[in-house]
């Protein structure tokens, strides 16, 4: 199977991302994709540089 990542962070110093919105459209994509068992989507929110080590 393969994975798909999405890492999501919004920086307190900037205009608000519509991250979730971006988000949904990928797994609604995926959702409609023939092959959609093959393909495992992961995402994680929030995240701090800390988390990716």
């Amino acid at each position: 199977m393969k994975k798909i990542l999405i890492l999501a962070a919004n920086p307190t110093d900037t205009n608000k991302l519509r991250l979730d919105k971006e988000v949904r459209e990928i797994q609604n994509a995926h959702r409609q994709a023939r092959n959609r068992e093959e393909i495992e989507i992961i995402s994680e929110w929030a995240l701090q540089v800390d988390d990716l080590r």
